[in-house]
Order: C-alpha cells, then sequence, then structure tokens
C-alpha cells in the first residue's frame, strides 16, 4: 500500500508538470487515433522517438482560429503563461541572454503546492524553415529537472486559421520508468497546444 501511495504522487507530479509543457493537468482524455487530422475538439497528438534511447517527445497539433498574428503574439507572450496554463504559479520574461535569445523563467507547484519545479530558459527563433512554418525553440538553460526542452510551430492556413503544434520533452530527476516519461510528455504536449488554443481563441 504505501509504494501504490509514493507511484500515485509522481503520476501527480508529472501530470502537473506536464507542460512546463510547459502543460497539463486536469483528467486525462482520450487522444484520437494516431494518422488522424487535427479537429476542432482534439489535438492530433503523436510520439517522436529520441535516437539511442527509448524516450519520446509529445508532439501534438491543433487549428486554432485566428490568423497566425494573434498566435504568434499568445506563444511569445511568456510572462502571461500562468494566466491559463494548468499548475503554472510563476511566468516571466527575463530579458535577453548575451546570445540575444529571449530568456524566460516558469514555475509550476505540484502535489498541492507542497512542490516546487522551476526552469530558466531560452527562446530561439528558426530561420530557413520551410514551407512556411514559423518555429520557436524553447530550451533550458538551468532548472532544477534533467532536462526540458519544448518547440513551438506554426503555420497560416488562411486568414482566419493557424496550424499550431507543439512538441515537448520533460525529463525529471526522479528515477521513473520511460513508459510514464513518455505518456506524461505526450499527454503534456496535447494539454499544452489545447490550452493555448483556448487562450487565443478566448475561452479561457
Amino acid at each position: 500500500m504505501q509504494h501504490r501511495m509514493r507511484g500515485g504522487g509522481r503520476l501527480r507530479w508529472l501530470g502537473a508538470l506536464g507542460l512546463v509543457g510547459v502543460l497539463g493537468g486536469g483528467e486525462a482524455r482520450a487522444e484520437p487515433a494516431r494518422g488522424a487530422g487535427p479537429t476542432a475538439a482534439d489535438p492530433m497528438t503523436v510520439a517522436v522517438p529520441i535516437p539511442g534511447s527509448n524516450l519520446v517527445r509529445g508532439r501534438a497539433k491543433v487549428i486554432v482560429a485566428a490568423p497566425i498574428e494573434s498566435v504568434r503574439a499568445r506563444v511569445l507572450a511568456f510572462g502571461d503563461y500562468a494566466r491559463f496554463m494548468p499548475h503554472y504559479s510563476r511566468s516571466k520574461i527575463l530579458g535577453r541572454t548575451k546570445s540575444g535569445d529571449r530568456e524566460i523563467y516558469m514555475e509550476v507547484t505540484a502535489l498541492h503546492g507542497a512542490a516546487r519545479f522551476w526552469a530558466r530558459m531560452a527562446v530561439r527563433k528558426l530561420v530557413g524553415a520551410a514551407g512556411g512554418i514559423e518555429t520557436y525553440e524553447v530550451s533550458m538553460l538551468e532548472g532544477n529537472v534533467k532536462d526540458f526542452h519544448a518547440v513551438w510551430r506554426l503555420r497560416s492556413i488562411d486568414e482566419a486559421r493557424t496550424e499550431l503544434e507543439l512538441e515537448v520533452f520533460l525529463l525529471p530527476r526522479l528515477p521513473l520508468p520511460a513508459s510514464l516519461l513518455n505518456t506524461e510528455n505526450m499527454r503534456g504536449a496535447s494539454k499544452g497546444v489545447g490550452a493555448m488554443r483556448s487562450f487565443v481563441e478566448g475561452k479561457r
């Protein structure tokens, strides 16, 4: 019984982090079948294998009912993330790194506020993307997790719709099974991109 309680705590901790991704929270919902396109209700979620390991990055995609300018403004408004991303307790823009990248700070709480996890990160816009895709890469500079990496991708469909994709990988310091980490990274991507869509569309 004691072992099961500890495992439950770890699950709640990962669920809270699912986005630091950057990104989840609430009850888990069934994901749509792989290969299906994103719908108005559910993100399309896939696992992206990490070479040389049994871990994956979570990747999720939605269609946002807003022009790309509006979506970009919300994605880059990192100081607002604590307003709508579940479990985010602090989020702020720190300034610029020496290389000119945007520097941000994110903090999430778990286990009813008993645990706090934070990361200082750099945001870099990747240039030269094909297909009209804008890419913003978020990489950890320091924090109390082993690794965190996220990528936002935006593509204009027309004047009123934007395809939005989030790819995320979070590796905590706790020794946890790869299957659990993979599930939570996929769930974090799905919930994170869904929360962003709701924020952009004014549903939060």
